[in-house]
Protein backbone atom coordinates (compact mmCIF):
# COMPACT_ATOMS: atom_id res chain seq x y z
CA UNK A 1 0.00 0.00 0.00
CA UNK A 2 1.55 3.20 -1.16
CA UNK A 3 2.02 6.09 1.49
CA UNK A 4 -0.76 8.56 -0.56
CA UNK A 5 -3.02 5.57 0.42
CA UNK A 6 -2.16 5.03 3.60
CA UNK A 7 -2.44 8.97 4.14
CA UNK A 8 -5.92 8.62 2.81
CA UNK A 9 -7.20 5.86 5.21
CA UNK A 10 -5.59 8.03 8.07
CA UNK A 11 -8.06 11.15 6.56
CA UNK A 12 -10.89 9.03 6.82
CA UNK A 13 -10.28 7.23 10.04
CA UNK A 14 -10.19 11.43 11.60
CA UNK A 15 -13.38 12.19 9.42
CA UNK A 16 -15.15 9.51 10.52
CA UNK A 17 -14.37 10.05 14.37
CA UNK A 18 -15.34 13.35 14.44
CA UNK A 19 -18.19 13.23 13.05
CA UNK A 20 -19.99 9.89 14.42
CA UNK A 21 -20.08 7.63 11.47
CA UNK A 22 -20.55 4.12 12.59
CA UNK A 23 -17.64 1.30 12.12
CA UNK A 24 -19.90 -1.61 12.00
CA UNK A 25 -23.31 -2.28 10.48
CA UNK A 26 -26.32 -3.91 12.32
CA UNK A 27 -25.58 -7.92 11.14
CA UNK A 28 -29.59 -8.58 11.44
CA UNK A 29 -31.36 -10.31 14.18
CA UNK A 30 -32.93 -8.76 17.01
CA UNK A 31 -30.99 -7.33 20.54
CA UNK A 32 -31.59 -8.63 24.07
CA UNK A 33 -34.35 -6.84 25.20
CA UNK A 34 -31.78 -5.73 27.88
CA UNK A 35 -29.83 -3.48 25.49
CA UNK A 36 -31.00 -0.70 24.35
CA UNK A 37 -30.69 0.64 21.20
CA UNK A 38 -29.42 4.66 21.73
CA UNK A 39 -29.13 7.66 19.45
CA UNK A 40 -25.80 7.53 17.76
CA UNK A 41 -25.15 11.33 19.02
CA UNK A 42 -24.41 9.47 22.26
CA UNK A 43 -21.32 8.12 20.70
CA UNK A 44 -18.47 7.89 23.65
CA UNK A 45 -15.12 8.51 21.98
CA UNK A 46 -13.02 9.23 25.51
CA UNK A 47 -13.71 8.75 29.11
CA UNK A 48 -11.68 8.84 32.54
CA UNK A 49 -12.73 7.76 36.18
CA UNK A 50 -12.29 10.82 38.36
CA UNK A 51 -12.25 9.80 42.19
CA UNK A 52 -13.10 12.88 43.21
CA UNK A 53 -16.52 12.70 41.83
CA UNK A 54 -16.56 8.76 42.27
CA UNK A 55 -17.95 8.52 38.56
CA UNK A 56 -16.67 8.29 34.62
CA UNK A 57 -16.57 11.52 32.93
CA UNK A 58 -17.40 11.04 29.44
CA UNK A 59 -17.14 12.87 25.79
CA UNK A 60 -18.24 12.88 22.45
CA UNK A 61 -19.76 13.84 19.36
CA UNK A 62 -22.10 16.78 19.49
CA UNK A 63 -20.91 18.12 22.87
CA UNK A 64 -21.31 14.87 24.80
CA UNK A 65 -20.53 15.62 28.23
CA UNK A 66 -21.53 13.58 31.04
CA UNK A 67 -20.71 11.03 33.91
CA UNK A 68 -21.61 7.45 33.45
CA UNK A 69 -21.98 5.48 36.92
CA UNK A 70 -21.91 1.94 36.82
CA UNK A 71 -24.45 0.28 39.27
CA UNK A 72 -24.24 -4.13 39.87
CA UNK A 73 -24.88 -4.62 36.01
CA UNK A 74 -26.84 -1.02 34.34
CA UNK A 75 -24.81 2.10 34.10
CA UNK A 76 -26.70 5.87 34.00
CA UNK A 77 -25.02 8.37 31.66
CA UNK A 78 -25.94 12.27 32.31
CA UNK A 79 -25.31 14.15 30.35
CA UNK A 80 -24.44 18.29 30.54
CA UNK A 81 -27.60 19.95 29.26
CA UNK A 82 -25.67 23.15 28.78
CA UNK A 83 -22.37 22.71 26.55
CA UNK A 84 -21.18 23.93 23.82
CA UNK A 85 -22.25 23.21 20.20
CA UNK A 86 -18.48 21.04 19.44
CA UNK A 87 -17.71 17.61 18.56
CA UNK A 88 -15.63 16.50 21.43
CA UNK A 89 -12.69 14.35 20.72
CA UNK A 90 -10.94 13.42 23.71
CA UNK A 91 -9.93 13.81 27.38
CA UNK A 92 -7.69 13.64 30.03
CA UNK A 93 -8.29 14.04 33.74
CA UNK A 94 -5.60 15.93 35.47
CA UNK A 95 -6.94 16.13 39.06
CA UNK A 96 -9.05 13.90 40.88
CA UNK A 97 -12.19 16.17 39.97
CA UNK A 98 -11.18 17.68 36.48
CA UNK A 99 -10.83 16.98 33.24
CA UNK A 100 -9.09 18.77 29.96
CA UNK A 101 -11.55 17.88 26.78
CA UNK A 102 -9.73 18.42 23.21
CA UNK A 103 -12.59 19.39 20.47
CA UNK A 104 -12.86 18.97 16.69
CA UNK A 105 -12.50 22.54 16.04
CA UNK A 106 -8.86 22.50 17.83
CA UNK A 107 -10.17 24.23 21.13
CA UNK A 108 -9.60 23.06 24.98
CA UNK A 109 -11.69 22.88 27.90
CA UNK A 110 -11.86 22.20 31.86
CA UNK A 111 -14.42 20.28 33.19
CA UNK A 112 -14.93 19.88 36.76
CA UNK A 113 -18.47 17.78 37.30
CA UNK A 114 -20.52 20.69 37.26
CA UNK A 115 -19.01 23.33 34.75
CA UNK A 116 -17.29 23.28 30.74
CA UNK A 117 -14.86 26.21 30.16
CA UNK A 118 -13.43 27.11 27.15
CA UNK A 119 -9.74 27.58 28.00
CA UNK A 120 -7.63 27.74 24.28
CA UNK A 121 -7.95 27.60 21.14
CA UNK A 122 -4.81 25.75 20.08
CA UNK A 123 -5.55 25.40 15.83
CA UNK A 124 -5.84 28.44 13.56
CA UNK A 125 -7.04 26.25 11.17
CA UNK A 126 -9.77 24.56 12.92
CA UNK A 127 -7.75 21.22 13.28
CA UNK A 128 -8.93 18.60 15.51
CA UNK A 129 -7.24 17.80 19.07
CA UNK A 130 -6.41 13.79 19.16
CA UNK A 131 -4.83 13.41 22.68
CA UNK A 132 -3.96 14.82 25.81
CA UNK A 133 -1.71 13.30 28.29
CA UNK A 134 -0.02 14.91 31.48
CA UNK A 135 2.58 14.02 34.13
CA UNK A 136 2.20 16.05 36.95
CA UNK A 137 1.57 19.82 35.86
CA UNK A 138 3.02 19.00 32.30
CA UNK A 139 0.43 18.99 30.54
CA UNK A 140 0.45 18.22 26.46
CA UNK A 141 -1.73 18.55 24.11
CA UNK A 142 -1.61 17.11 20.16
CA UNK A 143 -3.64 17.43 17.09
CA UNK A 144 -3.91 17.04 13.29
CA UNK A 145 -1.64 18.85 10.97
CA UNK A 146 0.90 19.17 13.44
CA UNK A 147 -0.54 20.54 16.39
CA UNK A 148 0.92 20.01 19.61
CA UNK A 149 0.85 22.44 22.54
CA UNK A 150 2.17 22.34 26.19
CA UNK A 151 0.40 23.93 29.59
CA UNK A 152 2.24 23.88 33.25
CA UNK A 153 -0.98 25.12 34.41
CA UNK A 154 -3.54 23.50 32.97
CA UNK A 155 -4.73 26.96 31.92
CA UNK A 156 -2.56 28.53 29.88
CA UNK A 157 -1.09 26.67 26.74
CA UNK A 158 1.84 27.57 23.95
CA UNK A 159 2.39 25.97 20.74
CA UNK A 160 5.64 24.00 20.42
CA UNK A 161 7.20 23.51 17.13
CA UNK A 162 8.96 19.92 16.74
CA UNK A 163 12.28 20.24 13.88
CA UNK A 164 15.47 19.07 13.33
CA UNK A 165 14.61 15.86 15.18
CA UNK A 166 17.99 14.08 15.42
CA UNK A 167 17.97 10.22 13.79
CA UNK A 168 20.11 8.03 15.89
CA UNK A 169 22.93 5.89 13.75
CA UNK A 170 21.03 3.57 11.47
CA UNK A 171 22.51 0.28 10.06
CA UNK A 172 21.31 -0.21 6.78
CA UNK A 173 20.11 -4.21 6.32
CA UNK A 174 22.32 -5.02 3.16
CA UNK A 175 25.21 -3.28 1.07
CA UNK A 176 23.49 -4.72 -2.10
CA UNK A 177 22.64 -1.92 -5.00
CA UNK A 178 18.78 -0.79 -3.47
CA UNK A 179 16.73 2.33 -2.68
CA UNK A 180 17.23 2.38 0.87
CA UNK A 181 13.89 4.25 2.53
CA UNK A 182 15.06 5.86 6.28
CA UNK A 183 10.76 6.12 6.28
CA UNK A 184 11.33 10.04 6.83
CA UNK A 185 11.12 13.03 4.41
CA UNK A 186 12.81 16.43 4.53
CA UNK A 187 16.32 15.68 5.84
CA UNK A 188 18.49 18.65 6.28
CA UNK A 189 21.59 17.20 3.80
CA UNK A 190 24.74 19.02 5.84
CA UNK A 191 23.65 17.31 8.94
CA UNK A 192 23.96 13.79 6.79
CA UNK A 193 26.81 11.31 8.08
CA UNK A 194 26.77 8.39 5.79
CA UNK A 195 29.57 5.69 6.59
CA UNK A 196 30.02 3.31 3.55
CA UNK A 197 32.59 1.58 1.60
CA UNK A 198 33.57 0.00 -1.49
CA UNK A 199 36.60 -1.90 -1.42
CA UNK A 200 37.81 -1.12 1.74
CA UNK A 201 37.83 2.45 0.53
CA UNK A 202 34.66 5.43 1.53
CA UNK A 203 32.02 5.30 -0.54
CA UNK A 204 31.43 8.16 -3.26
CA UNK A 205 28.71 10.20 -3.39
CA UNK A 206 27.12 10.88 -6.91
CA UNK A 207 28.93 7.34 -8.04
CA UNK A 208 28.20 4.57 -5.74
CA UNK A 209 25.58 6.06 -3.66
CA UNK A 210 22.97 9.27 -4.32
CA UNK A 211 21.29 10.92 -1.50
CA UNK A 212 17.37 12.07 -2.12
CA UNK A 213 17.26 14.06 0.96
CA UNK A 214 13.45 15.60 -0.01
CA UNK A 215 12.29 11.96 -0.02
CA UNK A 216 13.98 10.35 2.49
CA UNK A 217 16.04 7.84 0.29
CA UNK A 218 19.49 6.65 -0.94
CA UNK A 219 19.84 5.55 -3.83
CA UNK A 220 22.97 2.18 -3.90
CA UNK A 221 24.15 2.26 -7.60
CA UNK A 222 27.12 -0.20 -6.54
CA UNK A 223 27.87 -2.85 -4.02
CA UNK A 224 28.70 -1.65 -0.78
CA UNK A 225 31.04 -3.56 1.40
CA UNK A 226 28.79 -4.98 4.28
CA UNK A 227 31.34 -5.45 6.94
CA UNK A 228 31.62 -3.14 8.17
CA UNK A 229 27.93 -2.28 7.59
CA UNK A 230 26.71 1.14 5.73
CA UNK A 231 25.52 3.24 8.34
CA UNK A 232 23.07 6.85 8.51
CA UNK A 233 22.53 9.53 10.45
CA UNK A 234 21.19 12.72 10.10
CA UNK A 235 18.16 15.29 11.25
CA UNK A 236 15.55 15.60 9.80
CA UNK A 237 12.22 17.52 9.84
CA UNK A 238 8.60 15.49 10.49
CA UNK A 239 6.25 15.60 7.50
CA UNK A 240 5.55 14.32 4.04
CA UNK A 241 8.06 15.63 1.32
CA UNK A 242 8.25 19.04 0.65
CA UNK A 243 5.61 19.49 3.21
CA UNK A 244 7.28 20.10 6.80
CA UNK A 245 4.98 19.73 9.24
CA UNK A 246 2.14 18.37 8.08
CA UNK A 247 2.17 15.58 10.52
CA UNK A 248 -1.60 14.22 12.44
CA UNK A 249 0.10 13.63 16.06
CA UNK A 250 -2.84 10.74 17.58
CA UNK A 251 -1.05 9.82 20.39
CA UNK A 252 0.83 11.33 23.26
CA UNK A 253 2.34 9.84 26.57
CA UNK A 254 4.31 11.99 29.34
CA UNK A 255 5.94 9.53 32.02
CA UNK A 256 9.22 9.72 33.57
CA UNK A 257 10.17 13.60 32.50
CA UNK A 258 10.12 11.85 28.99
CA UNK A 259 7.09 12.98 26.22
CA UNK A 260 6.42 10.47 23.48
CA UNK A 261 4.19 11.31 20.17
CA UNK A 262 3.01 8.96 17.46
CA UNK A 263 0.96 9.55 14.57
CA UNK A 264 1.29 9.78 10.47
CA UNK A 265 4.07 7.68 8.93
CA UNK A 266 5.05 5.44 11.38
CA UNK A 267 7.18 7.87 13.20
CA UNK A 268 7.78 8.06 17.16
CA UNK A 269 9.53 11.06 18.45
CA UNK A 270 10.48 11.44 22.41
CA UNK A 271 12.37 14.48 24.01
CA UNK A 272 13.49 14.29 27.66
CA UNK A 273 13.79 18.11 27.79
CA UNK A 274 10.29 18.86 27.79
CA UNK A 275 10.24 19.51 23.78
CA UNK A 276 13.21 21.48 23.64
CA UNK A 277 14.96 18.86 21.82
CA UNK A 278 13.58 15.50 19.56
CA UNK A 279 14.98 11.88 19.26
CA UNK A 280 13.37 9.38 16.56
CA UNK A 281 12.42 6.06 17.71
CA UNK A 282 11.70 3.00 16.03
CA UNK A 283 13.75 3.60 13.11
CA UNK A 284 14.02 1.01 10.49
CA UNK A 285 15.67 1.08 6.80
CA UNK A 286 14.44 -0.82 4.19
CA UNK A 287 15.35 -1.99 0.52
CA UNK A 288 11.83 -0.87 -0.80
CA UNK A 289 9.07 2.36 -0.21
CA UNK A 290 8.31 1.89 3.52
CA UNK A 291 5.00 0.30 4.44
CA UNK A 292 4.65 2.75 7.91
CA UNK A 293 2.77 2.20 11.02
CA UNK A 294 -0.08 4.74 11.66
CA UNK A 295 -0.59 5.22 15.48
CA UNK A 296 -3.97 5.89 16.37
CA UNK A 297 -3.58 4.93 20.94
CA UNK A 298 -1.37 4.28 23.30
CA UNK A 299 -0.37 3.92 26.58
CA UNK A 300 2.63 3.66 29.32
CA UNK A 301 3.35 2.28 32.99
CA UNK A 302 7.37 3.21 33.98
CA UNK A 303 9.64 2.13 31.59
CA UNK A 304 6.72 -0.06 29.29
CA UNK A 305 5.04 1.75 26.21
CA UNK A 306 2.53 0.80 24.17
CA UNK A 307 1.57 1.61 20.57
CA UNK A 308 -1.70 0.59 18.37
CA UNK A 309 -3.08 1.36 15.28
CA UNK A 310 -4.32 0.81 12.27
CA UNK A 311 -4.55 -2.84 10.90
CA UNK A 312 -4.44 -4.02 14.01
CA UNK A 313 -0.63 -3.30 14.49
CA UNK A 314 0.63 -2.63 18.06
CA UNK A 315 4.34 -2.57 19.58
CA UNK A 316 5.62 -2.56 22.81
CA UNK A 317 9.09 -0.91 24.33
CA UNK A 318 10.23 -1.80 27.69
CA UNK A 319 13.04 0.30 27.73
CA UNK A 320 11.31 3.45 27.80
CA UNK A 321 11.10 3.88 23.91
CA UNK A 322 14.61 3.22 23.17
CA UNK A 323 14.19 -0.25 21.30
CA UNK A 324 10.68 -2.02 20.03
CA UNK A 325 9.28 -5.08 19.51
CA UNK A 326 6.23 -5.98 17.53
CA UNK A 327 3.00 -7.91 18.75
CA UNK A 328 1.14 -10.19 16.99
CA UNK A 329 -1.96 -8.48 15.56
CA UNK A 330 -5.40 -9.48 16.68
CA UNK A 331 -6.50 -9.28 12.55
CA UNK A 332 -6.91 -6.62 10.37
CA UNK A 333 -9.00 -3.96 12.08
CA UNK A 334 -7.76 -1.02 13.38
CA UNK A 335 -6.96 -0.47 17.22
CA UNK A 336 -8.06 2.76 18.37
CA UNK A 337 -7.29 2.38 22.51
CA UNK A 338 -5.30 0.23 24.74
CA UNK A 339 -4.56 -0.40 28.75
CA UNK A 340 -2.71 -2.28 30.35
CA UNK A 341 -4.50 -4.40 33.21
CA UNK A 342 -2.96 -5.46 36.55
CA UNK A 343 -0.80 -8.02 35.70
CA UNK A 344 0.42 -6.20 32.80
CA UNK A 345 -1.36 -7.68 30.13
CA UNK A 346 -2.60 -5.25 27.07
CA UNK A 347 -6.04 -4.88 26.66
CA UNK A 348 -7.35 -3.60 23.36
CA UNK A 349 -10.30 -1.54 21.70
CA UNK A 350 -10.90 -1.27 18.01
CA UNK A 351 -12.91 -0.88 14.81
CA UNK A 352 -16.19 -3.44 14.67
CA UNK A 353 -16.35 -4.14 18.07
CA UNK A 354 -13.18 -5.60 18.50
CA UNK A 355 -11.73 -6.09 21.79
CA UNK A 356 -9.09 -8.63 23.47
CA UNK A 357 -6.68 -9.52 25.75
CA UNK A 358 -2.60 -10.62 24.67
CA UNK A 359 -1.92 -13.52 26.61
CA UNK A 360 1.72 -14.26 26.08
CA UNK A 361 1.30 -14.49 22.14
CA UNK A 362 -2.26 -15.55 21.62
CA UNK A 363 -4.74 -12.34 21.52
CA UNK A 364 -8.12 -13.71 23.68
CA UNK A 365 -11.23 -11.74 21.80
CA UNK A 366 -14.45 -11.36 22.98
CA UNK A 367 -17.70 -12.64 20.99
CA UNK A 368 -18.59 -9.83 19.39
CA UNK A 369 -22.11 -11.32 18.28
CA UNK A 370 -22.62 -12.97 22.44
CA UNK A 371 -22.00 -9.21 23.00
CA UNK A 372 -24.57 -7.24 20.49
CA UNK A 373 -21.45 -5.25 19.81
CA UNK A 374 -23.11 -2.87 16.30
CA UNK A 375 -19.99 -0.47 16.59
CA UNK A 376 -16.52 0.29 17.10
CA UNK A 377 -14.86 0.49 20.47
CA UNK A 378 -12.32 3.47 21.91
CA UNK A 379 -11.64 3.70 24.84
CA UNK A 380 -10.57 1.40 27.82
CA UNK A 381 -11.36 3.05 31.64
CA UNK A 382 -9.64 1.35 34.91
CA UNK A 383 -12.14 1.36 37.47
CA UNK A 384 -11.25 1.34 41.21
CA UNK A 385 -11.48 -1.95 41.74
CA UNK A 386 -8.85 -3.26 38.85
CA UNK A 387 -11.94 -3.97 36.60
CA UNK A 388 -12.13 -2.13 32.97
CA UNK A 389 -14.79 -0.56 31.28
CA UNK A 390 -14.47 -0.43 27.23
CA UNK A 391 -16.35 2.73 25.94
CA UNK A 392 -17.20 3.22 21.99
CA UNK A 393 -20.64 4.08 19.97
CA UNK A 394 -23.99 4.32 20.37
CA UNK A 395 -23.31 4.42 24.07
CA UNK A 396 -21.77 0.77 24.18
CA UNK A 397 -20.33 -0.30 27.42
CA UNK A 398 -18.85 -3.63 27.94
CA UNK A 399 -17.26 -4.50 31.61
CA UNK A 400 -13.96 -6.68 31.61
CA UNK A 401 -13.38 -8.39 34.84
CA UNK A 402 -11.89 -11.44 36.07
CA UNK A 403 -11.44 -12.67 32.41
CA UNK A 404 -14.70 -12.61 31.75
CA UNK A 405 -16.70 -9.64 29.42
CA UNK A 406 -20.29 -8.52 30.22
CA UNK A 407 -22.52 -5.67 27.89
CA UNK A 408 -23.98 -2.97 30.90
CA UNK A 409 -27.15 -1.53 29.58
CA UNK A 410 -26.90 1.99 29.96
CA UNK A 411 -29.84 4.33 30.81
CA UNK A 412 -29.72 8.25 29.59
Amino acid sequence: MSAFQLRSMAGLFLLLAVTGTSFAQDQGGEESQAIKRVPIKTDLLDGAYLPGLKTVVVTGHHGVVGQLTVNGEAAKLDLLAKHPEEDFTCLDAISDSMVLIGSATGKVYSYDGTTITELATLSEFNEPVLDISHEGTNIWVVGARGLIARSSDGVKFETVEVTDITQPLATFPSGKPADYYMGVSNITPDTVQFNATVGGKPAVADTDYTLYPDEGFVQVANQLDENPAPTITFKFNPGPPFRVGDVSWNVVLVSNGKVTIGGEFGMVLQSEDNGATWIRRDTRVVPHEPEPAYWLGGTSHGDQIWLAGAAGISEVSHDGGVTWNDNPAPGREGIFGITLLPDGKPLIAGAVGLIGVLDGSEWKLADRTQLHLLSWLKTPVVMPDGTILVLGGRATVIRYKEGAWTRIPVEM
